[in-house]
Protein backbone atom coordinates (compact mmCIF):
# COMPACT_ATOMS: atom_id res chain seq x y z
CA UNK A 1 0.00 0.00 0.00
CA UNK A 2 2.96 2.57 0.59
CA UNK A 3 4.76 1.60 -2.37
CA UNK A 4 1.23 1.96 -4.36
CA UNK A 5 0.96 5.53 -2.64
CA UNK A 6 4.85 7.21 -3.05
CA UNK A 7 3.95 5.49 -7.14
CA UNK A 8 1.15 7.51 -7.01
CA UNK A 9 2.49 10.70 -5.77
CA UNK A 10 5.52 10.33 -8.27
CA UNK A 11 2.85 10.11 -10.71
CA UNK A 12 0.81 13.11 -9.46
CA UNK A 13 4.53 15.14 -9.00
CA UNK A 14 5.07 14.62 -12.93
CA UNK A 15 2.40 15.24 -14.20
CA UNK A 16 1.41 18.59 -12.25
CA UNK A 17 4.89 19.72 -13.01
CA UNK A 18 4.21 19.20 -17.50
CA UNK A 19 0.62 21.16 -16.64
CA UNK A 20 2.31 23.80 -14.57
CA UNK A 21 4.70 24.04 -17.63
CA UNK A 22 1.61 24.10 -20.16
CA UNK A 23 0.38 27.18 -18.21
CA UNK A 24 3.59 28.94 -18.02
CA UNK A 25 3.95 28.34 -21.55
CA UNK A 26 0.37 30.11 -22.50
CA UNK A 27 0.31 32.46 -19.67
CA UNK A 28 -0.26 36.26 -20.45
CA UNK A 29 -0.83 35.57 -23.99
CA UNK A 30 -3.41 38.33 -25.14
CA UNK A 31 -6.61 38.32 -27.10
CA UNK A 32 -4.77 39.62 -30.15
CA UNK A 33 -2.07 37.06 -29.39
CA UNK A 34 -4.15 34.19 -29.73
CA UNK A 35 -5.77 35.11 -32.96
CA UNK A 36 -2.22 35.48 -34.18
CA UNK A 37 -1.40 31.91 -33.10
CA UNK A 38 -4.62 30.44 -33.93
CA UNK A 39 -3.63 31.77 -37.90
CA UNK A 40 0.02 30.27 -37.58
CA UNK A 41 -1.61 27.29 -36.99
CA UNK A 42 -4.54 27.64 -39.68
CA UNK A 43 -1.74 29.06 -42.44
CA UNK A 44 1.43 26.43 -42.17
CA UNK A 45 2.72 24.57 -44.51
CA UNK A 46 2.13 20.66 -43.34
CA UNK A 47 3.75 19.21 -46.25
CA UNK A 48 6.84 20.45 -44.30
CA UNK A 49 5.66 19.04 -40.83
CA UNK A 50 4.65 15.68 -42.73
CA UNK A 51 8.41 15.52 -43.97
CA UNK A 52 9.81 15.57 -40.74
CA UNK A 53 7.44 13.11 -39.69
CA UNK A 54 9.36 10.70 -41.87
CA UNK A 55 12.60 11.63 -41.42
CA UNK A 56 11.22 10.94 -37.87
CA UNK A 57 10.05 7.37 -38.64
CA UNK A 58 13.68 7.14 -40.29
CA UNK A 59 15.46 7.91 -37.10
CA UNK A 60 13.23 5.77 -35.39
CA UNK A 61 14.24 2.54 -37.59
CA UNK A 62 17.77 3.59 -36.93
CA UNK A 63 17.49 3.60 -33.39
CA UNK A 64 15.91 0.14 -33.63
CA UNK A 65 18.61 -1.40 -36.03
CA UNK A 66 21.32 -0.22 -33.77
CA UNK A 67 19.55 -1.72 -30.50
CA UNK A 68 19.61 -5.20 -32.48
CA UNK A 69 23.56 -4.44 -32.90
CA UNK A 70 23.76 -4.17 -29.32
CA UNK A 71 21.27 -7.65 -28.67
CA UNK A 72 23.51 -9.66 -31.40
CA UNK A 73 26.90 -8.98 -29.33
CA UNK A 74 25.01 -10.85 -25.94
CA UNK A 75 24.35 -13.55 -28.48
CA UNK A 76 20.25 -12.67 -29.21
CA UNK A 77 19.13 -11.94 -33.22
CA UNK A 78 15.40 -10.31 -32.81
CA UNK A 79 13.37 -9.69 -35.26
CA UNK A 80 13.53 -5.79 -36.48
CA UNK A 81 9.99 -5.47 -36.67
CA UNK A 82 9.87 -6.78 -33.09
CA UNK A 83 12.82 -4.49 -31.89
CA UNK A 84 10.76 -1.43 -33.77
CA UNK A 85 7.63 -2.59 -32.43
CA UNK A 86 9.23 -2.52 -29.00
CA UNK A 87 10.97 1.15 -29.58
CA UNK A 88 7.85 2.55 -30.76
CA UNK A 89 5.78 1.61 -27.46
CA UNK A 90 8.55 2.48 -25.12
CA UNK A 91 8.48 5.97 -26.47
CA UNK A 92 4.60 6.35 -26.12
CA UNK A 93 5.17 4.92 -22.76
CA UNK A 94 7.56 7.76 -22.10
CA UNK A 95 4.29 9.95 -22.59
CA UNK A 96 3.00 9.12 -19.31
CA UNK A 97 4.28 10.52 -16.08
CA UNK A 98 5.80 7.33 -14.36
CA UNK A 99 9.86 7.93 -14.81
CA UNK A 100 11.43 4.83 -16.98
CA UNK A 101 8.43 3.48 -17.65
CA UNK A 102 9.23 3.59 -21.51
CA UNK A 103 13.27 1.80 -21.19
CA UNK A 104 11.21 -0.86 -19.08
CA UNK A 105 8.19 -1.13 -21.68
CA UNK A 106 10.25 -1.73 -24.69
CA UNK A 107 12.40 -4.46 -22.58
CA UNK A 108 9.19 -6.23 -21.73
CA UNK A 109 8.09 -6.24 -25.33
CA UNK A 110 11.15 -8.27 -26.05
CA UNK A 111 11.33 -10.56 -23.15
CA UNK A 112 7.78 -11.41 -24.07
CA UNK A 113 8.58 -11.98 -27.87
CA UNK A 114 12.07 -13.06 -28.30
CA UNK A 115 12.71 -14.18 -24.74
CA UNK A 116 15.66 -11.99 -24.33
CA UNK A 117 16.10 -11.56 -20.59
CA UNK A 118 15.00 -8.81 -19.37
CA UNK A 119 17.94 -7.15 -17.39
CA UNK A 120 20.38 -7.83 -19.95
CA UNK A 121 17.98 -5.62 -22.99
CA UNK A 122 17.87 -3.13 -19.78
CA UNK A 123 21.39 -3.15 -19.69
CA UNK A 124 21.90 -2.17 -23.30
CA UNK A 125 18.84 0.80 -23.54
CA UNK A 126 20.58 2.34 -20.49
CA UNK A 127 24.01 2.13 -22.38
CA UNK A 128 22.18 3.84 -25.13
CA UNK A 129 20.70 6.58 -22.91
CA UNK A 130 24.66 6.90 -21.72
CA UNK A 131 25.60 7.76 -25.82
CA UNK A 132 22.50 10.23 -26.29
CA UNK A 133 23.98 12.43 -23.23
CA UNK A 134 27.71 12.32 -25.05
CA UNK A 135 25.83 12.60 -28.38
CA UNK A 136 23.55 16.18 -26.42
CA UNK A 137 26.78 17.26 -24.73
CA UNK A 138 28.56 17.37 -28.37
CA UNK A 139 25.80 18.96 -29.28
CA UNK A 140 25.75 21.59 -26.94
CA UNK A 141 29.50 21.88 -27.74
CA UNK A 142 28.84 22.63 -31.53
CA UNK A 143 26.36 25.04 -30.19
CA UNK A 144 28.73 27.26 -27.71
CA UNK A 145 31.07 27.68 -31.07
CA UNK A 146 28.39 28.80 -32.89
CA UNK A 147 26.31 30.88 -30.64
CA UNK A 148 28.29 31.38 -27.95
CA UNK A 149 26.74 34.58 -26.62
CA UNK A 150 23.27 33.19 -26.58
CA UNK A 151 23.95 29.58 -25.04
CA UNK A 152 26.05 31.93 -22.34
CA UNK A 153 22.96 33.83 -21.71
CA UNK A 154 20.37 30.82 -21.59
CA UNK A 155 22.77 28.52 -19.56
CA UNK A 156 22.67 30.95 -16.83
CA UNK A 157 18.62 31.64 -17.41
CA UNK A 158 18.12 27.90 -16.97
CA UNK A 159 20.89 26.41 -15.38
CA UNK A 160 23.38 28.57 -13.70
CA UNK A 161 20.72 30.87 -11.87
CA UNK A 162 18.51 28.56 -10.55
CA UNK A 163 21.57 26.31 -9.08
CA UNK A 164 22.53 29.81 -7.46
CA UNK A 165 19.00 30.52 -5.90
CA UNK A 166 19.20 27.34 -4.24
CA UNK A 167 22.12 27.48 -2.72
CA UNK A 168 21.37 31.20 -1.80
CA UNK A 169 18.23 30.13 -0.03
CA UNK A 170 19.92 27.30 1.72
CA UNK A 171 22.43 29.37 3.14
CA UNK A 172 20.43 32.12 4.56
CA UNK A 173 18.12 29.68 6.50
CA UNK A 174 20.27 27.62 8.99
CA UNK A 175 17.53 25.31 9.01
CA UNK A 176 17.64 24.52 5.55
CA UNK A 177 21.23 23.83 5.77
CA UNK A 178 21.06 21.51 8.80
CA UNK A 179 18.25 19.56 7.00
CA UNK A 180 20.81 19.05 3.78
CA UNK A 181 23.31 18.10 6.22
CA UNK A 182 21.48 15.90 7.78
CA UNK A 183 19.65 14.02 4.98
CA UNK A 184 23.30 13.23 3.35
CA UNK A 185 24.36 12.25 6.94
CA UNK A 186 21.03 9.72 6.61
CA UNK A 187 21.63 8.91 3.02
CA UNK A 188 25.55 7.49 4.08
CA UNK A 189 23.79 5.92 7.01
CA UNK A 190 21.51 3.81 5.31
CA UNK A 191 24.14 3.62 2.22
CA UNK A 192 26.94 1.55 4.65
CA UNK A 193 24.31 -0.38 6.45
CA UNK A 194 23.27 -1.88 3.23
CA UNK A 195 26.70 -2.42 1.95
CA UNK A 196 27.24 -4.20 5.36
CA UNK A 197 24.02 -6.61 4.84
CA UNK A 198 24.70 -7.04 1.15
CA UNK A 199 28.02 -8.92 2.71
CA UNK A 200 26.36 -11.30 4.74
CA UNK A 201 24.57 -12.16 1.58
CA UNK A 202 20.52 -13.24 1.39
CA UNK A 203 17.95 -15.17 -1.37
CA UNK A 204 16.99 -11.12 -2.02
CA UNK A 205 20.71 -10.04 -2.36
CA UNK A 206 21.78 -12.93 -4.30
CA UNK A 207 18.65 -11.83 -6.37
CA UNK A 208 19.58 -8.53 -6.93
CA UNK A 209 23.52 -9.34 -8.06
CA UNK A 210 22.27 -11.25 -10.40
CA UNK A 211 19.86 -8.76 -11.45
CA UNK A 212 22.90 -6.54 -11.52
CA UNK A 213 25.07 -8.57 -13.18
CA UNK A 214 22.78 -9.08 -16.04
CA UNK A 215 22.21 -4.93 -16.19
CA UNK A 216 26.40 -5.01 -16.71
CA UNK A 217 26.11 -7.36 -19.20
CA UNK A 218 24.01 -4.98 -21.31
CA UNK A 219 26.17 -2.19 -20.92
CA UNK A 220 29.33 -4.07 -21.99
CA UNK A 221 27.82 -4.46 -25.50
CA UNK A 222 28.80 -1.27 -26.33
CA UNK A 223 32.43 -2.16 -25.72
CA UNK A 224 32.07 -5.48 -27.77
CA UNK A 225 29.93 -4.78 -30.58
CA UNK A 226 30.54 -6.92 -33.58
CA UNK A 227 30.17 -4.21 -36.03
CA UNK A 228 31.62 -0.83 -34.66
CA UNK A 229 30.88 1.12 -37.99
CA UNK A 230 28.03 0.51 -38.40
CA UNK A 231 26.89 1.02 -34.88
CA UNK A 232 28.14 4.58 -35.31
CA UNK A 233 26.70 5.44 -38.39
CA UNK A 234 23.07 4.49 -36.79
CA UNK A 235 24.29 6.83 -33.84
CA UNK A 236 25.51 9.88 -36.25
CA UNK A 237 22.45 8.90 -38.67
CA UNK A 238 20.00 9.56 -35.62
CA UNK A 239 21.41 12.47 -34.34
CA UNK A 240 21.20 14.35 -37.59
CA UNK A 241 17.54 13.01 -38.22
CA UNK A 242 16.94 14.30 -34.96
CA UNK A 243 18.34 17.73 -36.27
CA UNK A 244 16.41 17.40 -39.48
CA UNK A 245 13.44 17.21 -37.91
CA UNK A 246 13.56 20.48 -36.55
CA UNK A 247 15.17 22.28 -38.62
CA UNK A 248 12.75 21.39 -41.48
CA UNK A 249 10.05 22.23 -39.25
CA UNK A 250 11.32 26.15 -39.50
CA UNK A 251 9.95 26.19 -43.26
CA UNK A 252 6.31 25.46 -41.86
CA UNK A 253 6.32 29.02 -40.49
CA UNK A 254 7.28 32.64 -42.93
CA UNK A 255 9.16 33.83 -39.98
CA UNK A 256 10.85 30.67 -38.62
CA UNK A 257 11.81 29.97 -42.52
CA UNK A 258 14.56 32.58 -42.18
CA UNK A 259 16.05 30.58 -39.23
CA UNK A 260 19.63 29.12 -39.92
CA UNK A 261 21.79 26.40 -39.12
CA UNK A 262 22.92 28.55 -35.84
CA UNK A 263 19.61 29.04 -34.60
CA UNK A 264 18.59 25.70 -35.30
CA UNK A 265 21.33 23.72 -33.13
CA UNK A 266 20.61 26.11 -30.32
CA UNK A 267 16.69 25.25 -30.44
CA UNK A 268 17.75 21.77 -31.03
CA UNK A 269 19.62 21.78 -28.04
CA UNK A 270 17.68 23.49 -25.94
CA UNK A 271 14.50 22.03 -26.91
CA UNK A 272 15.94 18.14 -26.04
CA UNK A 273 16.61 19.14 -22.91
CA UNK A 274 12.92 20.02 -22.21
CA UNK A 275 12.33 16.77 -23.30
CA UNK A 276 14.83 14.93 -20.53
CA UNK A 277 12.69 17.59 -18.17
CA UNK A 278 9.17 16.57 -18.21
CA UNK A 279 7.18 13.06 -19.86
CA UNK A 280 7.58 13.54 -23.55
CA UNK A 281 8.49 17.10 -22.55
CA UNK A 282 5.14 18.92 -22.09
CA UNK A 283 5.23 21.77 -21.23
CA UNK A 284 9.13 22.29 -20.61
CA UNK A 285 9.64 22.16 -24.50
CA UNK A 286 7.60 24.68 -25.62
CA UNK A 287 8.34 26.98 -22.81
CA UNK A 288 11.99 26.96 -24.24
CA UNK A 289 11.96 26.63 -27.47
CA UNK A 290 9.62 29.57 -27.04
CA UNK A 291 12.19 31.76 -25.25
CA UNK A 292 14.82 30.93 -27.56
CA UNK A 293 13.03 32.11 -30.18
CA UNK A 294 12.30 35.13 -28.45
CA UNK A 295 16.09 35.33 -28.68
CA UNK A 296 16.24 35.35 -32.10
CA UNK A 297 13.76 38.02 -32.63
CA UNK A 298 10.94 35.66 -33.67
CA UNK A 299 7.49 37.17 -32.57
CA UNK A 300 6.02 36.14 -29.46
CA UNK A 301 3.01 34.40 -30.86
CA UNK A 302 5.20 32.70 -33.50
CA UNK A 303 7.25 31.49 -30.59
CA UNK A 304 4.22 30.08 -28.52
CA UNK A 305 2.56 28.11 -31.93
CA UNK A 306 5.92 27.07 -33.35
CA UNK A 307 6.61 24.53 -30.53
CA UNK A 308 3.18 23.28 -29.73
CA UNK A 309 3.19 22.40 -33.60
CA UNK A 310 6.55 20.23 -33.06
CA UNK A 311 5.66 19.09 -30.18
CA UNK A 312 2.26 17.99 -31.18
CA UNK A 313 2.87 16.59 -34.95
CA UNK A 314 5.82 14.35 -32.89
CA UNK A 315 3.12 12.90 -30.14
CA UNK A 316 0.22 12.51 -32.70
CA UNK A 317 3.22 10.43 -34.35
CA UNK A 318 4.52 8.39 -31.53
CA UNK A 319 0.96 7.63 -30.15
CA UNK A 320 -0.26 6.89 -33.45
CA UNK A 321 2.56 3.98 -34.67
CA UNK A 322 2.75 2.82 -31.09
CA UNK A 323 -0.68 2.04 -30.59
CA UNK A 324 -0.16 0.29 -34.35
CA UNK A 325 2.81 -1.52 -32.74
CA UNK A 326 0.46 -2.74 -30.18
CA UNK A 327 -1.93 -4.59 -32.72
CA UNK A 328 0.49 -5.69 -34.65
CA UNK A 329 3.06 -7.16 -32.73
CA UNK A 330 0.82 -10.44 -31.55
CA UNK A 331 -0.60 -10.68 -35.12
CA UNK A 332 3.08 -10.79 -36.26
CA UNK A 333 4.10 -12.96 -33.48
CA UNK A 334 1.03 -15.83 -33.65
CA UNK A 335 3.74 -18.63 -32.77
CA UNK A 336 5.02 -16.89 -29.86
CA UNK A 337 1.67 -15.61 -28.52
CA UNK A 338 0.85 -19.27 -26.86
CA UNK A 339 3.56 -19.70 -24.79
CA UNK A 340 4.33 -16.17 -24.04
CA UNK A 341 4.97 -14.87 -20.38
CA UNK A 342 2.88 -11.71 -19.40
CA UNK A 343 5.72 -8.50 -19.71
Amino acid sequence: MKNRLIKLLKVLLFLSLGLFLVWFAIRGVTPEQQIQIKDAFRNANYYWVGLSLILALVSLISRAMRWNLMLQTLGHDPKLSNTFFAVMIGYMANYAPIPRLGEASRCGVLTRYEKIPFTESFGTVIAERLIDVLCLLLVFFITLLVEFEKINGLAHQYILDPLLKKFVLIGAHPLLTIIVIASGLTGLYFMIRFTNKQKEGSGIIQRGLKFLAGFVEGIKTVKHIHKPWQFLGHTILIWVIYYLTLHVCFYSLPETSKLGFSEGITIFAFGTLGVVFTPGGIGAFQVIVKNVLLLFAVSESVSIAFPWIVWTSSFLLILLVGLLSLVLLPLLNKDMSADAQPI
